[in-house]
């Protein structure tokens, strides 16, 4: 099984797959999965990554804010829905998230955070519309090379799991909107536990919204439709849709839960709606490791 989802990421991935790299065939079972992701990445790319040991990635493409030396800013000419914008602090939620989901969980989950600024590189973005220097190029690939690993990581050791795609939006600044691209990210959890996996108490987004927040659509909202951010170029590509048994939800957090004051709050609920979210629907047990072939 482990071979054929390689062989689904890297020799016939959907198109939204195609960013110019390869997965690694030396990330087979050999070697432990909290070695794989950061021996993918070169150190030099301006990428934070961190393995895991739980069957959970949080990827976080738009709150850095580092310069990418020797490159213009994007342009973005002929390029639809534009934008250079930072999401302020999602890169420091999802770092704190992973630390309080090490003691909520006993385990650190995958990390994948850019450091570069959104209008040098936007990762959240397919090729043709993410970078328009070959050195900004580089740092994409690194991005998602490093999604990549950490998928075939999960993968092998738990057979599946989830990605957290988290973003902010100032649309609705006391709101958290999910994007599931309408179920397809989605898709394998809803098939094997249903749509309460979703939208139930103990869903990611039915916690939060028990945990006091405003989520959109509502979790009893008759139209669940998901207006304005309904997942981008990560939750579309690498979600159940495409990959077998990884669900992918994308979470934006209003300007409210971004603020420097709020973020040991945000970042600790979003990890108490998470541990229980991986109690009741992820494995709690690696699987044993197959046979060398």
């Amino acid at each position: 099984m482990l071979a054929k989802f390689e062989r689904i990421m890297s020799l016939n991935p959907p198109a939204a797959f195609l960013v110019g790299i390869t997965i690694a065939a030396s990330l087979a079972a050999q070697e432990p999965a909290v070695k794989a992701a950061p021996a993918a990445v070169p150190r030099d790319m301006l990428i934070t990554v961190e393995a895991g040991n739980l069957p959970i990635l949080l990827s976080a493409p738009h709150g850095g804010t580092e310069p990418i030396p020797g490159i213009p800013v994007r342009e973005g000419k002929n390029i639809e829905r534009f934008v250079t914008s930072r999401d302020s602090n999602v890169d420091k939620i999802a770092l704190l998230t992973a630390k309080h989901l090490e003691k909520s969980l006993g385990g650190r989950p995958y990390v994948v955070v850019a450091r570069f600024e959104r209008k040098y590189v936007d990762a959240n973005r397919a090729p043709d519309a993410a970078y328009e220097h070959e050195t900004a190029k580089l740092h994409y690939d690194a991005y998602h090379r490093a999604i990549q690993d950490a998928l075939v990581a999960i993968k092998r050791d738990w057979g599946r799991g989830l990605i957290v795609d988290i973003h902010g939006q100032v649309k609705t600044s006391d709101g958290i909107y999910r994007g599931t691209v309408d179920g397809d990210s989605v898709k394998q959890l809803v098939a094997e536990r249903g749509r309460a996996a979703v939208t139930g108490e103990k869903s990611l987004f039915g916690m939060l919204e028990k945990l006091g927040y405003k989520v959109l659509p509502g979790n009893n909202d008759r139209d669940q439709v998901e207006h304005f951010y309904n997942g981008g170029h990560i939750t579309r590509s690498y979600g159940s849709n495409h990959v077998t048994d990884i669900d992918a939800i994308q979470v934006e957090f209003g300007d409210n839960f971004r603020k420097a004051s709020a973020l040991d709050k945000t970042s600790a609920d979003l990890a108490e709606a998470l541990t229980v979210f991986a109690k009741e629907y992820l494995p709690r047990e690696k699987k044993k490791q197959e046979a060398a072939q």
